[in-house]
């Protein structure tokens, strides 16, 4: 359940940083940093998940919107594994993630937004 959990969280970061069509080494370099500061705390096998999904679909890759909405399923299928910090962290590191390389651009800035919306609703 955990693995899953955290693989979705990575496809997630993969969806902001492929939001605009391209994937630069800044955004993977942010989300590389992201995790070591703000998620050490889940282990370094959950890191370890998230990495490897997010490389994963960008060696397949997959389409932003694909993943974005497949990480929202998964949001509204198991509301609970969500808490308020976890959503805060999650935010965070898109945010960061998008505004990696050139700032951010209105694709990013839209899946931002979406994700803030979709939390709110749980």
């Amino acid at each position: 359940m955990k693995s899953e959990f955290y693989k979705n969280i990575g496809s997630l970061f993969y969806a902001i940083a492929k939001a605009d069509g391209n994937l630069t080494f800044e955004e993977y370099t942010e989300l590389s940093r992201c995790l070591e500061r703000d998620w050490f705390h889940v282990g370094d096998k959950n890191l370890e998940v998230i990495k490897k999904q997010f490389n994963d679909l960008q060696s397949e890759n997959k389409s932003a919107d694909i993943c974005f909405k497949s990480f929202v399923g998964y949001l509204n299928n198991n509301p609970d594994l969500f808490e308020k910090n976890i959503r805060s962290k999650i935010l965070k590191t898109a945010n960061d993630i998008a505004y990696a390389f050139s700032k951010i651009n209105k694709a990013e800035l839209t899946y931002v937004a979406k994700l803030d919306l979709e939390f709110k609703k749980i």
